[in-house]
């Protein structure tokens, strides 16, 4: 049976928990093997499994261990049946309570929590609870309460990065209940944990599943004995196939059954292990071990069959959960939101950019004292103020540029979780990144361009350093957006690195000390070292009246009396309406750029899964 019913009536059904059933049919994901390049492709891709043919059950009050092998495909069966994984291979069929479900569903129906913890480490634990909690519209009663049930109290104020190994895997979890999911799974989630840490994450999922009525799976690698005792049920992989299912407290008889008693004094989970996970080739089995095996098989189908039919399927309680609208807050309050967790960080790692900053102006202090006293006199100055202003614009928009490479592979991670669990959209996510690199790229130009301006003695007016400053801004927003597109496009700061250096200097060579600009009469526009070139040059050029020639070079044209002069020979305009123009074609620029990064970051966060 399939959501083809009528959802109206469903949708009208009395409110309250209900128990689930999930089950899931035949569930396999595979990759296509590799070919050479050399090879063409007569013959279609072979597939190689990494999960076979999974069945298996799980309803409320369940906590299940799913355990294997490294290698065996713990994580990719949960990952597909929690529908987190994005892949061509996945082939299957996943039911909750008879209802054959889908992606969207089932995303509504499930919390899922990661193995490693992916959250913005400067945040306290109260900030990160109540970010989520106002993106998915729970109210701060409900997130009050999660947090006493995981004993989080004592911590809530603490920042993320200060909390140990099993308070964080909590804090995770806290974030997946405060939409109250009735599934919930787990990856890992005793992972770098010691024994007593293990022990509390496994007894607080131990109070979901049983008072709250959760049905909880998790993977897990080597449990300790205690840790053991807190699953209801476990499921055992071997190689992508699913080799057993059972409660524990029924193993112990069933494998006594079998000839195959429990060791005096070992730890369970070692034994059931070794059982149906051992290493011999199928064929090299004895008898008697086959036969074990397919009794171990028998029982793993009959205690399906027994989950399945001791749960009434309430199909209407799934169904209401599912076309229910959930809460998604709007697009300008996801971006606030973004904008306020964003300063948070940025303010809490103050310490951090300042030391950055400073390393950065020991630039400007280089170019400062290299220029120092340099002013418009005569027409060997000309060349040693071209330099300083074309040295000054390259340090500061390579910085600034630069800078940006590392962002977006760094928070991919959190970005592709919160966008797959629709915590926000992505378009929320970049704009306010490319928001909170506005005040920066001011601060930081106007701080790079003073000091320079300052001991360079450009002094022609506080008003032509405003000016320089300004379009140094712009030009140094656009190069940021040009950071953002090569991060996005490449995903790695060393291709970023590759790529922008090519890039990059192909636009310094239209910046016009190099090359004289009139050569490129449209290409030079899309250079942002071009922008900035022109338009501190003629803030300040225009004001510079007369410039002395040398009596033998009076008549020649190598002089340039004035600043005037200096702009033609350079090829820039000389008039402050094209200077205006260009603040135009910067702003058409910058957003053009930002909107391909932005397409080519979407690329990246769809092509995979987030688990």
């Amino acid at each position: 049976m399939t959501l083809n019913l009528d959802l109206t009536q469903a949708a009208g059904a009395s409110s309250g928990d209900s128990s689930v059933l999930l089950q899931w049919r035949n569930l396999s994901v595979s990759v296509a093997s590799d070919q050479s390049f050399w090879k063409f492709r007569s013959k279609p891709k072979e597939k190689n499994y990494i999960l076979k043919d999974a069945n298996g059950a799980l309803r409320s009050g369940d906590l299940m261990a799913a355990m294997g092998l490294s290698g065996s495909g713990k994580t990719t069966m949960l990952a597909a049946l929690s529908m987190r994984m994005t892949a061509d291979y996945v082939q299957g069929q996943v039911f909750v309570n008879g209802l054959l479900v889908g992606q969207s569903e089932m995303k509504r129906l499930s919390g899922f929590v990661p193995q490693f913890e992916i959250s913005v480490n400067s945040l306290t634990v109260r900030e990160h609870l109540t970010f989520v909690s106002k993106l998915k519209g729970v109210p701060p009663a409900q997130m009050r309460t999660i947090i006493n049930e995981l004993n989080l109290e004592n911590c809530e104020h603490t920042r993320i990065s200060h909390l140990s190994g099993g308070e964080r895997k909590k804090v995770n979890l806290a974030g997946e209940l405060l939409t109250g999911p009735p599934i919930l799974f787990c990856d890992e989630p005793t992972t770098g944990l010691d024994s007593f840490s293990a022990l509390s994450v496994l007894k607080s999922l131990h109070t979901l599943a049983t008072k709250h009525s959760k049905a909880v799976i998790c993977t897990i690698h080597h449990p300790t004995s205690a840790v053991f005792e807190c699953f209801s049920d476990v499921i055992l992989l071997r190689q992508g196939r699913v080799t057993f299912q059972g409660p524990t407290s029924g193993a112990r008889t069933f494998f006594e059954g079998i000839q195959c008693p429990l060791p005096l004094n070992s730890n369970p989970a070692d034994h059931y292990f070794k059982l149906v996970c051992d290493t011999e080739n199928q064929a090299a089995l004895s008898l008697a071990q086959q036969a074990r095996r397919r009794l171990i098989q028998e029982f793993h189908s009959r205690n399906i069959t027994e989950k399945c039919s001791t749960l009434d399927n309430l199909q209407c309680d799934v169904v209401r959960k599912i076309v229910k609208k959930n809460h998604q807050s709007r697009w300008l309050t996801q971006l606030s939101l973004l904008l306020h967790r964003g300063i948070i960080d940025s303010a809490r790692s103050i310490r951090e950019y300042v030391t950055v900053t400073m390393l950065f102006l020991i630039t400007s202090v280089t170019i400062s004292t290299l220029y120092f006293q340099v002013t418009p006199t005569n027409q060997t100055a000309i060349q040693d103020i071209r330099g300083a202003l074309f040295l000054m614009i390259c340090e500061l928009l390579y910085t600034i540029s630069y800078a940006v490479f590392y962002m977006f592979p760094q928070e991919l991670p959190l970005l592709r979780r919160e966008v797959g669990e629709r915590t926000y959209r992505l378009s929320a996510y970049y704009a306010h990144k490319a928001l909170l690199t506005v005040p920066k790229a001011f601060f930081e130009s106007f701080l790079f361009v003073g000091i320079i301006y300052g001991s360079v003695k450009f002094a022609t007016g506080f008003a032509t350093y405003l000016g320089m400053a300004t379009v140094c801004s712009f030009a140094s927003l656009l190069a940021v957006a040009y950071g953002y597109l090569f991060s996005c496009i490449c995903g790695s700061v060393e291709l970023s690195i590759e790529y922008a250096n090519i890039i990059f200097l192909l636009y310094a060579l239209l910046g016009g000390l190099y090359l004289n600009v009139r050569a490129f009469p449209v290409s030079k526009f899309v250079s942002f070292f071009f922008f900035a070139s022109e338009g501190i040059s003629v803030y300040y050029w225009r004001s510079v009246g007369s410039i002395t020639c040398p009596e033998s070079g009076r008549n020649s044209t190598t002089c340039l009396p004035n600043g005037q002069a200096v702009l033609e020979d350079s090829g820039y305009r000389t008039t402050l309406e094209a200077v205006y123009v260009n603040y135009l074609l910067m702003v058409v620029e910058i957003l053009f750029v930002h909107f391909i990064a932005f397409l080519s970051l979407r690329r990246f966060v769809r092509r995979v899964g987030f688990y």
